[in-house]
């Protein structure tokens, strides 16, 4: 009997140990991938190193692997440019529904899934799928004046929503456009490519990045006419960021829109989405976005035109832009 339960011991040893190593080994794989990647050599001014030291511990001290994950979206979050995240498997299935992720850069050894974090996976609590409303195109029409609302850059079938909404008020002879980016979180960079395309057309943007250099990022597609060279007044405020201050920004150096309201947020990091062995995603800030020939918006923001404050003034003062002309 004594040595069935010291037998019962060294077993919860073990399977304890197999669990600290292999936190820590997600652990490193988080760690290194900001240390090695992220696009700031000066992480934004934080003490990466020492970061990694408080939270190896918290991370190998962890009673599970959601308290793992947990905990390194915490650490990314230490770096406060709102764009890194770390997401758990079931985080990753809700958010990138499917979409592409890149393998870690650097050799990876051969990594089983435990039995507890198969569990955890498998869960039916954790696994569901929900749908999450991005929230929709809004568009109107008013004395001849398209108005088109776009809450975000994230959802599949915008730029093809836009499409359809403009085809519809180019049949109606529409004087010109209003798109209204106030509050926008921004997104892809793809959607953000797709919805200039449909306004103009060419190679406005450059990616920068601490490792691959310089991207240049066109307009999808790049060759042709836009559907659309109507008069454009595109309203902005310090609730734009991301991609949608990059669609601003380019429409605003094309010379093809007049952008009316508030200087944006300034908040133009480009995520790489790096993948786990078992799911997990390290959204990670790679690069900024910068417009093709310039310095990049991060850290200024794309500034208005013509500055107005108040929602109710500024899209007056767009309306009366496009009646005017």
């Amino acid at each position: 009997m004594k040595k069935f339960f010291t037998l019962i011991l060294i077993l919860l040893v073990v399977t304890g140990l197999a669990a600290d190593d292999a936190y820590q080994n997600r652990f490193e794989q988080a760690w290194r991938l900001v240390k090695d990647f992220y696009y700031d050599l000066n992480y934004r001014g934080v003490d990466w190193d020492e970061v990694g030291e408080r939270y190896r511990n918290l991370v190998v001290a962890a009673s599970s692997w959601s308290e793992v994950y947990e905990l390194l979206d915490e650490m990314y979050g230490e770096l406060g440019d709102d764009h890194s995240r770390v997401l758990s498997p079931p985080e990753a299935r809700q958010t990138l529904r499917g979409a592409m992720c890149y393998p870690l850069p650097f050799p990876v050894a051969a990594e089983d899934i435990s039995e507890e974090e198969k569990e955890w996976l498998e869960d039916s609590s954790l696994s569901q799928e929900e749908d999450y409303d991005w929230g929709s195109l809004e568009y109107s029409l008013k004395s001849n004046i398209a108005y088109l609302r776009i809450p975000n850059l994230i959802s599949e079938s915008l730029a093809s929503d836009i499409e359809d909404a403009v085809l519809n008020f180019e049949d109606q002879n529409v004087k010109g456009y209003i798109l209204d980016l106030r509050g926008n979180p921004g997104g892809l960079a793809l959607t953000m490519a797709e919805v200039a395309a449909v306004f103009m057309r060419g190679l406005p943007w450059r990616i920068v990045t601490r490792t691959k250099g310089v991207m240049p990022q066109p307009t999808i597609p790049f060759w042709g006419k836009p559907l659309t060279s109507k008069p454009l007044v595109v309203l902005i405020d310090r609730g734009v960021n991301s991609a949608a201050e990059g669609l601003a920004g380019a429409l605003k150096q094309a010379g093809r829109a007049t952008l009316v309201g508030e200087r944006t947020a300034g908040n133009t990091e480009v995520i790489l989405p790096y993948c786990f062995p078992d799911g997990g995603v390290a959204m990670l800030a790679s690069g900024v976005l910068a417009p093709f020939k310039g310095p990049t918006w991060e850290g200024r923001g794309v500034e208005p035109d013509i500055a107005v404050s108040g929602e109710e003034e500024q899209l007056e003062r767009a309306l009366d832009l496009i009646k005017r002309r």
